[in-house]
């Protein structure tokens, strides 16, 4: 996939979120890279780049202050190698694997901890599979 379609893709997952949320979003930037860099990959306890498909560089919004003015945006990264990487191995819809990526690192300029994000993660896929 082209690097402008995959743009398309991540596009379309962010213009899915509703929109009380993203009402809510101020000096934020959404870029797409092919693979995270090793800073980044040492940042999170990663050795393969195979294993971020997307990463939140910023202030979260409920620790900014007055300090926070006239700060360069914030940045969620996707990674687009990494994603179509792993949307081959899983088998699921990169639509999918895109808006749960672009959600799970919004919720991290929400406030949101990696650990509250991997419990509400299991939350959602366990209710997936009730009826």
């Amino acid at each position: 996939m082209t690097r402008r379609e995959f743009e398309e893709q991540v596009d379309r997952a962010i213009a899915a979120i509703p929109r009380e949320f993203l009402d809510r979003v101020e000096n934020l930037s959404f870029q797409v890279h092919d693979w995270a860099d090793a800073d980044t990959l040492e940042a999170v306890g990663l050795e393969d780049p195979r294993d971020l498909l997307g990463y939140y560089m910023g202030w979260p919004l409920p620790e900014r202050t007055s300090e926070y003015g006239s700060c360069p945006p914030d940045l969620i990264l996707i990674y687009q190698q990494a994603v179509e990487n792993y949307v081959d191995e899983t088998g699921l819809p990169l639509a999918q694997v895109l808006r749960e990526t672009v959600m799970h690192e919004l919720a991290h300029y929400f406030g949101f901890s990696e650990e509250e994000m991997d419990l509400i993660e299991q939350l959602w896929e366990e209710s997936a599979g009730d009826p």
